[in-house]
């Protein structure tokens, strides 16, 4: 058996986690730490409505992912969005049909991102309306993807604007009763 060798690293320092500028550098709390780079890469996950005050998004969970420290203030960036498992169960009711995708797509930028969005009918519906939906969902995420950068597509998704123009374009198709998206995550190259 190997005997390693113990060596002193001295006091841990405290670090503050800021959140991107769509949240206004909000504070996300501190971390110890020997040496600041050993904060980056780190992830750090929190409720929406921590960030935005506002009670109704605490279904959902914005991940960071810290890249760089300044100052002891650790700089992050939004690598992850995901809607709660309670959330979907709650809004799945009986007599309405469930559709789920998922794509993997790239922004004006040359940022990989995977979306999973989850689409409601009013009713049950026919296995092709819902191969359509799907299709046409695929369509807009196209589209979307090919005219805006990633951090406007973060500032979309966050203030719902992504989701009331989804399902104002999917409802050509098929009138649907709610549109989230499930998750959303940034793809390291």
């Amino acid at each position: 058996m190997a005997v390693q060798s113990l060596t002193k690293k001295g006091k841990k320092k405290w670090y503050t986690i800021s959140s991107t500028s769509h949240f206004k550098e909000k504070s996300l709390g501190e971390t110890p730490a020997y040496e600041p780079e050993r904060l980056i890469g780190r992830i750090v996950s929190t409720s929406m409505s921590n960030l935005t005050g506002n009670i109704r998004m605490q279904n959902v969970k914005i991940s960071f992912k810290i890249k760089e420290v300044k100052d002891n203030n650790a700089l992050t960036e939004l690598v992850g969005y995901e809607v709660s498992s309670a959330h979907i169960k709650r809004i799945v009711r009986p007599g309405r049909d469930r559709v789920d995708a998922s794509f993997i797509k790239k922004t004006k930028d040359g940022v990989k991102v995977v979306v999973k969005p989850l689409l409601l009918t009013r009713f049950n519906t026919h296995n092709s309306v819902r191969s359509e939906l799907k299709k046409k969902c695929e369509e807009f995420f196209d589209k979307l993807f090919s005219e805006t950068d990633y951090n406007l597509f973060i500032s979309e998704l966050i203030s719902n604007r992504i989701h009331g123009s989804m399902k104002e374009f999917l409802n050509k198709t098929y009138p649907l009763g709610g549109v989230e998206i499930r998750v959303m995550k940034k793809i390291e190259k």
